[in-house]
């Protein structure tokens, strides 16, 4: 099963159709979009995935003008909602089950607005060390001095106590020592931000994964995409 996931910036707006074809040519099995926003942008990008076969997608909504995940797959899947009532915009941590596998699809707030969310994805993935599961999306969040030259994010301890819960940063565990970034800021610096985490009774499916940074360059939007094989 090949996931993929990219935030497509604003919702896509004119750009919709050009995703869409770009989302194609990676084969994906599993779309997680974040920035996907509803109204007109939202209705193009659900019939340019439906004509792709991405018939299963989650009805968890934004409001007008918010930012949220929107989960599509070309296979059947159970949706199970948000991650937690409990934060001010739940539409950004959307549960489904795919199969046996229980896949989170991730939007995190910018600066400290992120913690609460944080917070709830903590306590969820602490009870889920035990079954095959997927947090995937963009995160807001890096390491210091290593998914970003310096130490401006003040978050980067969650990324910690993920790893506490026995949950594996995949790109990292496979490229350890290696930098590599998924948006660029203004000034030209580079994060990487967007991650997948899988739980440690899932460790033995995880195979290829990669950073598509063509969209991007492209100017399709301003991250790249993330894919992830499971086998």
């Amino acid at each position: 099963m090949r996931v993929l996931s990219w935030n497509i910036r604003a919702g896509g707006g004119g750009r919709t159709a050009a995703i869409v074809a770009a989302v194609a040519a990676h084969e994906a099995d599993v779309l997680v979009i974040s920035e996907y926003r509803d109204g007109d942008a939202g209705a193009r990008l659900r019939a340019g995935l439906d004509q792709l076969g991405y018939r299963w997608r989650t009805t968890v909504v934004p409001p007008k003008g918010c930012n949220g995940v929107l989960i599509a797959s070309r296979r059947r899947f159970r949706q199970v909602g948000p991650v937690s009532d409990a934060v001010a915009e739940p539409w950004r941590l959307v549960d489904v089950a795919i199969g046996n596998l229980l896949l989170t699809g991730v939007y995190m707030p910018n600066l400290r607005a992120k913690e609460p969310y944080w917070q709830a994805l903590i306590g969820a993935l602490g009870t889920r060390a035990s079954r095959a599961a997927l947090a995937i999306g963009d995160f807001n969040t890096c390491q210091a001095y290593l998914d970003e030259a310096g130490a401006s994010d003040v978050t980067a301890h969650f990324l910690d106590a993920v790893a506490a819960t026995g949950f594996c940063d995949l790109w990292r565990h496979r490229y350890p020592e290696e930098r590599e970034f998924s948006w660029y800021s203004h000034r030209g610096n580079g994060f990487r931000i967007d991650h997948a985490f899988l739980s440690p009774r899932a460790h033995t499916r995880a195979g290829a994964v990669w950073y598509s940074h063509a969209e991007r360059l492209a100017g399709l939007s301003d991250h790249s995409a993330l894919l992830v094989e499971l086998g």
